[in-house]
């Protein structure tokens, strides 16, 4: 089996927090890439210092600075890719030791794949209070399902600079959430080849206070009111004029309540005794569905006027 050579591409801005465990997890690998490109958007604590001091010793790093959103960022930095194919990552995740090695396998044991899935789930070395514990019962550890159809997104994905290309790359006209979530369900209309590689873990932190979800899950909202998929039942309702706004804002709350916060979820917590997480957990579930909706509306309305071009990317209703 021939080795092929990849690029491993990410964006930044102010991650100086998390890149000395990003490095360390990047020199952990048991496959480095060729070339690490690096398009930071200006960061001001400290990180394009911290990656200047690293590309000193490392000659395969190529930092680039730039402004844009993250989309915009990372088309750079696959533009600026010299190899086809390239892995995509975040920088404020964590890396099994062989994430790079079970992305790039796939393409080397068969020629014609096109695209190669990774999973993801949450980081337990994060879960620090009863809210992120919570979250984790909800989602009993967030393990991305990999199957048929599967919308990679820009955490763990590795595919051909020509997909890339044939797709026109991510989508530069939203905000700065859900560029992926377009590019991933523009990858599965496009029935390009894809493998599925589950031991390519990357594993993502989460907060600590109920209004840091509550904030995600409203930018969240927003960057697919943008893009116009993933339509709350409720918002449907309200833009059919069958619910009035604040009727739809509660009735989402009441239904992700109903979702989350059930006997599965109730389950895993009492399971290990763990009542504070479990007292937290309607509190938690019903402020995601008041925020995700909020947030929808929003960005739903702003996308009607400024993001028509990422909305035409899909053909069918997501």
């Amino acid at each position: 089996m021939n080795k092929l050579p990849f690029s491993l591409v990410t964006t930044c801005r102010n991650e100086k927090k998390s890149l000395p465990r990003w490095k360390e997890n990047i020199l952990s690998q048991n496959r480095f890439p060729d070339e690490i490109v690096i398009v930071d958007a200006f960061s001001n604590d400290g990180t394009y210092e911290f990656l200047l001091e690293w590309q000193k010793v490392e000659s395969r790093i190529k930092l680039i600075q730039a402004k844009g959103n993250a989309a915009k960022g990372r088309n750079l930095a696959i533009r600026k890719a010299s190899y086809n194919i390239v892995l995509s990552t975040d920088m404020g995740v964590r890396l099994s030791d062989n994430w790079c090695s079970s992305l790039i396998t796939p393409f080397e044991e068969n020629a014609a794949i096109e695209v190669v899935a990774g999973s993801t789930c949450i980081d337990i070395e994060t879960l620090k209070g009863p809210v992120s514990r919570a979250e984790f019962y909800i989602e009993n550890g967030g393990i991305a399902k990999l199957e048929e159809g599967f919308v990679v997104g820009n955490r763990s994905v590795a595919y051909r600079k020509d997909v890339w290309e044939e797709l026109k790359g991510l989508p530069e006209d939203l905000t700065f959430y859900a560029d992926d979530s377009v590019f991933g369900r523009q990858v599965v209309e496009g029935k390009f080849k894809m493998a599925l590689a589950p031991a390519a873990m990357t594993y993502w932190a989460r907060p600590e206070k109920l209004t840091d979800f509550w904030k995600e899950q409203f930018n969240y909202g927003k960057g697919e009111g943008e893009a116009n998929i993933k339509k709350p039942y409720f918002f449907r309702l309200y833009e059919n004029g069958k619910l009035f706004w604040p009727v739809a804002v509660i009735g989402n709350a009441l239904w992700n309540t109903y979702k989350q916060a059930n006997f599965k979820a109730l389950g895993r917590a009492i399971r290990v005794f763990d009542i504070s997480a479990m007292l937290v957990l309607p509190v938690l579930a019903f402020g995601n569905g008041y925020y995700r909706i909020r947030g929808y509306k929003i960005g739903h309305e702003h996308g009607q006027k400024n993001c028509i071009a990422s909305r035409n990317r899909l053909q069918l209703e997501w």
